[in-house]
């Protein structure tokens, strides 16, 4: 019986062993998956939220105590700017009138207790604050012992808070309107007023700084439009939560200035003795003086006379005109493409930030870089100090290579390294910077540069006899510069 008993122990032992399930192997846990791009992010304007606070306060009445702890409140989410607009002493005025006329004797202080605990004074707080409290409840309440002293309040509150959006942590820049002595600019013989030139200048310099990416613009000319929006919010046409969007208005950090001390591209008329025909050509250039300026400390950073020369057009007597609305054009696409690099320079030189291979993207699109162009590449290296005034005076710059930019977009730019002179392996993004543009140099055909050479023509002198037609030759050169 012994030996039967020890022979199913041992059977059910086997079989215990037998059926006992293998501890799973641990899965290994996948990385997470690249995050893709965002096709429906919506642009970022801002938001109103809702924060919640504890505050106290003090006064000679149930009413002065409120106030001040909503005043309290009000400035610890909002900050003192919208505690002078929006809770001020007189604010709650009408809510706490009845606590004060309850208590103005101290004879019935535990009704002006209830009152102030009850959901009906909490509402008309909330409906006086005008969105800027979105709830509201007493806590507690100390009177004045002996009738002496000053009321406290211990409140809590949910206080309406404007988040702003992630544009407003960037440098903010006001660029303002270019200025001029000059009533109107020559332009191929048309006289244009000076304000009409100076606006376009203006409104494309915005235009270029915001496309970059890298500024917060102000907008410093439809102030008119705005108020009547912000009046509309003040007024209570809107949900109660704009309010929160009163007082939050942006100052610049950064203040751009220019004046322009000259602009025109001219028509010479020289007279031919010895044929009495008109000798016409036309040249000109443009000069602006430019300052970038610290608001707060009005701080020159930046100041500098940029310049430019449009082609001209060597003298002819054909009789040749020019497109002025055309050169106009061309002189203000120069004038801000200038004005933008030097900004750009100055504080947010344009980098590599991805590169595959000579595969890279520019960390700035828009008009900060031109398709098709070609740039100077740096590596940047150790940075320098002034050692009498402990000031940075940059870094040490290697020459790497070119870039040349496929395609732009608003916001970067794809591009191709050639001509790469050091080891890149290693590199960190942002350690290659752009710099200046390299000019395509275009060989003019052989029979242009042959006619070209043999038609040395001064102005105010003719042609000789042997010499070919100089009309011809100034004819083709006005075509290929316009």
């Amino acid at each position: 019986m012994r030996k039967i008993l020890l022979s199913v122990l041992a059977a059910c032992a086997l079989a215990a062993c037998g059926d006992k399930t293998p501890e799973p192997a641990k899965e290994s846990v996948a990385p997470a998956p690249a995050p893709g791009p965002n096709l429906t992010k919506q642009p970022d304007v801002g938001q109103v939220e809702q924060v919640a606070v504890t505050a106290k306060g003090t006064g000679m009445t149930p009413g002065a105590a409120i106030n001040d702890a909503l005043k309290t409140a009000i400035a610890q989410v909002n900050g003192v700017q919208i505690e002078a607009t929006t809770s001020s002493v007189n604010m709650f005025a009408q809510a706490t009138a009845t606590l004060d006329v309850q208590t103005a004797k101290g004879t019935d202080s535990a009704r002006a207790v209830g009152t102030m605990q009850g959901q009906a004074f909490a509402d008309e707080i909330v409906a006086s604050s005008r969105g800027t409290v979105s709830s509201f409840k007493v806590r507690n309440i100390t009177p004045p012992a002996e009738g002496k002293g000053s009321y406290i309040v211990d409140i809590e509150a949910r206080i309406a808070k404007f988040k702003a959006p992630a544009d407003a942590g960037k440098i903010k820049i006001v660029v303002a309107p270019l200025r001029t002595n000059k009533q109107s600019f020559d332009i191929g013989g048309r006289q244009v007023p000076a304000q009409e030139v100076l606006s376009a200048i203006r409104q494309q310099i915005i235009d270029t700084l915001s496309q970059t990416g890298r500024f917060t613009v102000l907008d410093r000319q439809f102030g008119s439009e705005i108020e009547n929006e912000l009046e509309m919010i003040g007024s209570g046409q809107t949900s109660n939560n704009d309010f929160a969007k009163l007082g939050q208005a942006l100052s610049a950090d950064l203040v751009w200035v220019g004046v322009v001390n000259e602009l025109a591209y001219s028509k010479h008329v020289r007279t031919l003795q010895t044929s009495d025909r008109d000798l016409v050509s036309y040249s000109g250039g443009w000069s602006v003086s430019q300052r970038m300026i610290n608001l707060a400390t009005r701080q020159i950073l930046q100041s500098s006379t940029l310049q430019g020369t449009p082609p001209a057009i060597a003298p002819t007597t054909l009789g040749t005109g020019v497109d002025a609305v055309a050169i106009m054009k061309n002189i203000q696409s120069d004038v801000v493409k200038k004005t933008t690099e030097a900004i750009l320079l100055r504080t947010f030189p344009i980098s590599v930030v991805e590169r595959t291979g000579n595969d890279v993207v520019l960390s700035q699109g828009g008009q900060a870089v031109r398709e098709h162009g070609r740039y100077q590449v740096y590596l940047q290296g150790k940075e320098l100090k002034d050692p009498q005034t402990g000031q940075s005076l940059g870094n040490i710059e290697s020459l790497c290579c070119e870039v040349v930019v496929d395609r732009v977009t608003p916001n970067i730019s794809y591009g191709k390294l050639e001509n790469v002179k050091l080891d890149l392996n290693g590199v960190q993004p942002g350690a290659l910077q752009l710099r200046e543009a390299i000019a395509e140099i275009t060989k003019k055909p052989a029979a242009d540069a042959a006619e070209i050479k043999e038609t040395p023509v001064k102005p105010g002198k003719t042609a000789s006899k042997n010499s070919p037609p100089r009309e011809s030759g100034n004819a083709k050169a006005k075509d290929g510069d316009w």
